[in-house]
């Protein structure tokens, strides 16, 4: 495959991944009635550094990830920080009414997880009108298993980033696309620009 990734193209998932993130940011912030802040997405053809760097993460982020196929195949990736995660999740908790006792941590997380990554990647397909389903993430850690995206040499990473100060906590979601329908995507924006 000889893809492309043009100026055209990064200003326009940009914006898509703007709309997309900021209405996942803003469900888990009224959800936790706490200010959730992202970052301009960051967006490239996957390198062997990026992989080299999600791997090297695992000491400072719980990772997730979510298989998506129909339009479009790929996976999603998130890294939730560890360090201001517990408060995150208890508050998490509390809103849905458990018990401080009767905390799950891994539940928490995939629900975290959900909110932040699979309504950013429901949010871009109904931008760009394709039709893909989401599986539930799943946590997973990269020592033990091998990172999806090290399957796909030339893959589309959109990296953004989301931060509750309050708590310290961070997290951020790669949307990673197979390189077979990398070009499917490209497509698909040219049709709309």
């Amino acid at each position: 495959m000889n893809t492309v990734l043009s100026a055209d193209h990064q200003d326009a998932l940009q914006e898509f991944m703007n709309i997309s993130m900021g209405r996942a940011a803003n469900k888990l912030a009224t959800l936790l009635d706490l200010h959730v802040t992202i970052s301009v997405p960051s967006i490239r053809l996957a390198t062997d550094e990026d992989l080299t760097r999600l791997r090297k993460s695992e000491s400072d982020y719980y990772y997730t990830r979510q298989s998506f196929f129909g339009g479009m195949d790929g996976e999603l990736i998130t890294l939730i920080s560890r360090l201001g995660c517990q408060q995150v999740v208890a508050d998490l908790n509390r809103v849905k009414g458990y018990a401080s006792d009767s905390i799950n941590v891994d539940e928490s997380i995939l629900d975290i997880s959900n909110i932040l990554s699979g309504a950013s990647l429901k949010g871009l397909c109904e931008q760009i009108d394709v039709k893909t389903k989401i599986q539930p993430p799943v946590l997973f850690e990269p020592s033990r298993q091998p990172l999806p995206v090290s399957e796909w040499k030339l893959s589309l990473i959109m990296e953004i980033s989301f931060l509750i100060e309050k708590d310290s906590f961070a997290a951020r979601t790669i949307i990673c696309f197979a390189d077979r329908d990398l070009d499917r995507m490209l497509e698909r924006l040219d049709e709309l620009l």
